[in-house]
């Protein structure tokens, strides 16, 4: 593991297409810019690297981001940066996944002023979403969707 370089781990739980439930670790790159810290889980999902690392039990395993539905992690917190959360929307959104999974949430969305809607949200050229409620976040593979409903 020391060719990994500093990664970060964060306790997660991975959905796969089929069902399947995956617990244990994600890999976050460290970064020496701003914003400082730890890349988040929503930056790791949408770099364009096909796989991603999840250590299970002690063991790395590499999982297509393609498989996953969701990413679910808990007691993280969301963008406490000043200036983003005042240019961000926020909307209350219903999601319901492929895997038949029921999710509502906020999503804390910065769109240009001329395409602000939830619809330009989901749209957006991200394959992830971010959807936090309380002290849970979940990361959605926007192609693995049933649908998505604004509640505002």
């Amino acid at each position: 593991m020391s060719d990994w370089g500093i990664t970060t781990k964060v306790p997660a739980e991975v959905v796969l297409v089929e069902g399947i439930v995956l617990a244990g670790d994600l890999h976050l790159y460290a970064r020496p810019t701003y914003p400082p810290g730890p890349e988040t889980p929503l930056e790791m999902l949408n770099r364009a690297d096909v796989f991603f690392a999840l250590t299970l039990n002690g063991d790395v395993t590499f999982v297509p981001k393609s498989q996953v539905v969701v990413v679910t992690c808990r007691g993280q917190s969301r963008t406490t940066d000043p200036d983003r959360v005042t240019a961000a929307r926020r909307i209350e959104l219903e999601v319901v996944t492929q895997a038949g999974g029921e999710f509502r949430g906020q999503v804390m969305a910065e769109l240009p002023p001329s395409r602000g809607r939830t619809l330009d949200f989901l749209n957006g050229a991200d394959a992830f979403f971010e959807l936090g409620a309380a002290d849970v976040t979940w990361y959605f593979n926007k192609s693995r969707i049933r649908l998505a409903r604004p509640l505002d």
